[in-house]
């Protein structure tokens, strides 16, 4: 039997089919087939297949995922007034069931089993094609390792346990069904993986035309660089507990970055400027990052959020618009934070809102997620419709323009809260979708470094021992917190007691990284990682809670295992070796809901 594949799709990746629950074989078949033999031939045809990757993870099936998975549960974000039934709803809820859509992994192992094949082919298509080098192919084969391993990341916080294989399938009877792998073991299996394939990665890609003299973040930041492993990598050992490796790989970022800096931005921006600004912390840490001011809070936010591709990222996917160009839209951000509605716009108010108690914190005095009202994160990331008693529109990831400005007599930032004049808001759905970038990679290494005295202290150590550690993880925050805040002096209220103990410094960086990566897909993870060294769902209990109630929900978190999503209803028919989760319970042949 020979092997098809799909030309326009790079490669016919049958899982997705497996998992989606069809049985029919010839309902995929393509009408444009190409087989082996006049396929994986040449450079060209990986290429195109890579390229196809990088599409598929465009697509709103997969950012929509990124996006409910990682922070839909939160206490960040709320459904909006208008959202009363279907599966948004029911998420926002805590009614998860395993018909709803969101349950779906489909689009992830496609682009699993996308990598997988690229992996195994791109040897054969190296012995076709001289021109394909050794070189070319390792690169290649580390790209697609990464990706791979990124979505299995996404997979196992989404679901805990999942089926994991590194076998491409490439026709129907290669089939192999797989039961569900722990946690644990496909964490170090991904961590395996990338660390076998790290010094085969490119450090930069080659400049293109458009970016001009010498090498840009152009191009260096919408693919997989050796740079984007070690930010994976720093993240994955957090989340295994192997705090030294994580902050080896953090420091690797770091130093990658810095030394970018100083080759292809000082020399042509200098310190100040269109390029980044050298920030300094309280223990002689020194970073280049983009930094805000009085006069202008919105520097950051323009630069990462706005333009795009920006000298911070790490590894983000590019959705520029094009006048006449056809371009894959963000309509995940569109429909999500934007528009909400079928035209899929950024304009609007999205499906989901901010939670009203972060929209009324800064003038009610509060100050439970923003330090102070001096932090250009709060006015850039929200748009208050009502800054009194909450409620308020998502502008990161879909504002194309920030147009803040600040009051030069009490450098408190005004804004016009009752219309959409202080943010570049466009038809077109074209804002990137940032995977890592350099802050949330800095925070990683400060958990790290807490994590390491919490250790400590709890093997009876002395403070003496930790305290330099928790030094390190206060000087990253701070000069996070520092470079956000438009005014002279720091407003970091908890700079003392965050030395005090492990525990502080850990509840400084959980609300730092509240601060920095509100609304990018990070904090029901952030949550769901403490759960999981905690053993209890107590602190996701007393923050999610609020927005549950009345809402007829049964999301009381009776277990971390009610953290995790149940299995879909299709992929239990499809795959015998899948068992749905023993927290949800089979109420009819049609539904699951929880006990």
């Amino acid at each position: 039997m020979k092997r098809y594949f799909n030309i326009k799709n790079t490669a016919v990746a049958l899982i997705t089919l497996l998992l989606s629950g069809c049985n029919d074989w010839l309902d995929i078949i393509p009408r444009d087939i190409v087989t082996e033999d006049n396929f994986w031939n040449e450079k060209a045809d990986i290429k195109q297949c890579v390229a196809g990757v990088y599409t598929a993870m465009q697509s709103e099936d997969f950012i929509s995922r990124c996006i409910l998975w990682g922070e839909g549960r939160s206490d960040n974000l709320y459904p909006s007034g208008s959202l009363t039934e279907g599966d948004f709803y029911e998420v926002m809820r805590e009614n998860l069931l395993s018909t709803n859509a969101f349950t779906n992994w489909s689009k992830f192992y496609y682009v699993i089993n996308q990598c997988s094949v690229i992996i195994e082919m791109a040897p054969v298509v190296s012995q076709r094609d001289p021109s394909y080098r050794t070189s070319e192919v390792l690169a290649t084969q580390a790209e697609m390792t990464a990706l791979r391993s990124l979505c299995y990341f996404y997979l196992i916080r989404a679901f805990d346990q999942v089926p994991f294989t590194r076998v491409g399938i490439q026709s129907e009877d290669k089939v192999e069904y797989q039961p569900a792998s722990s946690f644990e073991y496909v964490l170090n299996e991904i961590i395996s993986d990338l660390e076998s394939v790290k010094e085969n990665a490119l450090v930069h890609y080659p400049s293109s035309s458009i970016d001009g003299p010498g090498k840009t973040y152009w191009s260096n930041c919408n693919r997989i660089t050796r740079t984007a492993i070690e930010a994976m990598l720093a993240d994955m050992y957090l989340w295994a507990g192997n705090y030294d490796k994580s902050i080896e790989n953090a420091e690797a970022v770091i130093a990658q970055k810095r030394a970018d800096y100083i080759e292809f931005y000082s020399s042509r921006f200098g310190i100040v400027g269109d390029g980044p600004q050298e920030v300094q912390g309280l223990f002689d840490r020194v970073v280049p990052l983009f930094v805000a001011t009085p006069s202008n809070p919105s520097a950051v936010d323009e630069a990462v959020f706005g333009v795009g591709n920006s000298f911070e990222s790490i590894f983000e996917l590019s959705f520029n618009y094009a006048s006449g160009v056809p371009y894959v839209g963000s309509y995940a951000l569109a429909r999500i934070f934007g528009s909400g509605s079928s035209s899929i716009n950024n304009k609007g108010t999205g499906t989901l809102v901010v939670n009203p108690a972060i929209v009324s914190d800064l003038n009610t005095g509060t100050f439970k997620y923003f330090d102070h009202q001096y932090d250009a994160r709060f006015y850039n990331a929200l748009e208050a419709v009502d800054e009194n008693y909450g409620g308020g529109s998502v502008r990161k990831g879909v504002a194309s323009k920030y147009n803040l400005s600040s009051s030069s007599v009490s450098s408190k930032i005004a804004y016009n809260n009752s219309s959409s004049s202080a943010f570049g808001l466009s038809s077109e759905p074209d804002r990137n979708w940032i995977f890592y970038r350099l802050t949330d990679v800095m925070l990683i290494e400060a958990e790290s470094y807490a994590m390491k005295a919490s250790e400590a202290m709890n093997a009876g150590a002395e403070p003496e021992v930790y305290s330099h550690w928790l030094e390190e993880a206060f000087d990253l925050v701070y000069v996070i917190n520092k470079r956000s805040t438009t005014y002279s002096t720091n407003y970091l209220r908890t700079s003392n007691s965050a030395l005090s103990s492990p525990g502080a410094a850990i509840q400084l960086i959980r609300a730092e990284r509240e601060r920095e990566l509100i609304f990018e897909g990070k904090r029901w993870f952030d949550l769901l990682r403490q759960a999981r060294r905690d053993g209890n769902p107590s602190l996701i209990k007393s923050l999610v809670t609020s927005k549950l109630s009345g809402a007829g929900n049964k999301g009381s978190f009776p277990s971390i295992d009610a953290l995790f999503w149940p299995y879909n209803k299709q992929e239990l028919k499809v795959n015998p070796y899948l068992k749905q989760k023993s927290i949800y319970a089979s109420e009819s042949s049609d539904e699951y809901e929880m006990k």
